[in-house]
């Protein structure tokens, strides 16, 4: 049987084991969106342009993972609507240095392996990089947003008093308590590519100034930076929008209870 298929079927065994029926829809989660991805990028190949694409594909991914998993609610509603935001923050605010940095493309290290292909690809590879950049952080934004609006949810559930600017600092609390460990589970994602980079870059003989400067040790970095960035600006976000919408619920209860007296 092939390895891939028996470890995709001991995924599915611990997470029904363990998750029970939501470790079964987490994990049909897990395959719809390597479907959607996979589409993704035939709709990039086809000549679609690549940040656009992305940028739909990535909102439809969070639409799936949040919501058949979690349902519709106020939680969920207002993750998506905070992934979606720092997903255009992100793009905006790398969009200029990724281009300017020009580590698109292949670097010196890869002329062997493209002397044997064709490289009339009509397709702007600082684009694609960019979208590299998206779905890269996508997990992780989402993770951390749903952490955030979860906690805020169960507060405003126990304290239905509780104003808005003190739901928005607790968010931002559980926020720093999150950024370590996820800016640390981002580092070490990347760090796993850069150990065969740097074995080879050895092998080569390498100094740490031609390493520093290579295009594909850049662009692993500017990814893991870009990464970085994106985790920091959920944790705000998430925290407005959420205690903007629960605290709105509120009112809207508070209003309704009056006029029913």
């Amino acid at each position: 049987m092939n390895t891939s298929l028996i470890l995709l079927i001991i995924l599915f065994v611990l997470m029904m084991v363990i998750g029970g029926r939501r470790g079964v829809k987490s994990f049909f989660t897990l395959v719809f969106n390597f479907l959607i991805l996979f589409i993704m990028l035939i709709v990039i190949s086809s000549g679609f342009e690549p940040i656009k694409v992305t940028i739909i594909f990535s909102v439809l991914i969070t639409i799936i993972t949040l919501f058949y998993v979690n349902g519709v609610n106020a939680k969920t509603v207002s993750s998506l609507l905070s992934v979606t935001i720092v997903i255009l923050l992100t793009l905006l605010m790398t969009y200029k240095i990724g281009t300017n940095a020009k580590i698109q493309g292949f670097g010196k290290e890869q002329a062997e392996t493209i002397a044997f292909v064709s490289v009339y690809v009509q397709l702007n590879f600082t684009k694609v990089l960019l979208c590299e950049v998206l779905i890269g952080l996508l997990g992780a934004i989402i993770d951390v947003s749903i952490s955030i609006s979860s906690s805020l949810y169960e507060i405003h559930k126990s304290d239905p008093a509780i104003t808005k600017q003190n739901l928005f600092h607790y968010g931002m609390n559980i926020g720093k308590d999150i950024l370590g460990t996820m800016t640390n589970t981002l580092l070490f994602a990347y760090i796993g590519g850069f150990m065969t980079l740097i074995i080879y870059f050895n092998e080569l003989h390498y100094s740490i100034l031609n390493i520093v400067n290579a295009k594909v040790f850049c662009s692993e970095v500017f990814q893991s930076l870009c990464g970085g960035i994106g985790i920091i600006l959920i944790i705000p976000v998430t925290s407005f929008i959420t205690s903007e919408i629960l605290f709105s619920k509120h009112l809207l209860k508070l209003n309704y209870i009056k006029k029913s007296y």
